[in-house]
């Protein structure tokens, strides 16, 4: 017996048990789960740019106190 078969049966167990509505959304999350796992990749973020250097970069470039901003438009808020 495979160490895979409990979790082939829970997850079939699981799939039949969720609305029609919620397979392509399944089937989607499947196949990037086995493309992970085909190519040895991890999915990137949609910006694989950001980075705490790219954000740190921002804040210090900008040329308003952010803080103070927010505080400013909640204050129009109150």
């Amino acid at each position: 017996m495979s160490k895979a078969r409990p979790y082939e049966d829970e997850i079939l167990q699981t799939v039949r048990g969720m609305p029609p509505e919620a397979l392509p959304r399944v089937l989607e999350l499947i196949t990037v789960v086995r493309e992970e796992f085909r190519t040895g990749e991890k999915p990137r973020a949609s910006s694989p740019n950001t980075s705490h250097e790219r954000t740190r970069g921002l804040v210090a470039s900008s040329k308003t106190n952010w803080a103070q901003s927010l505080l400013a438009e909640r204050d129009d808020r109150l």
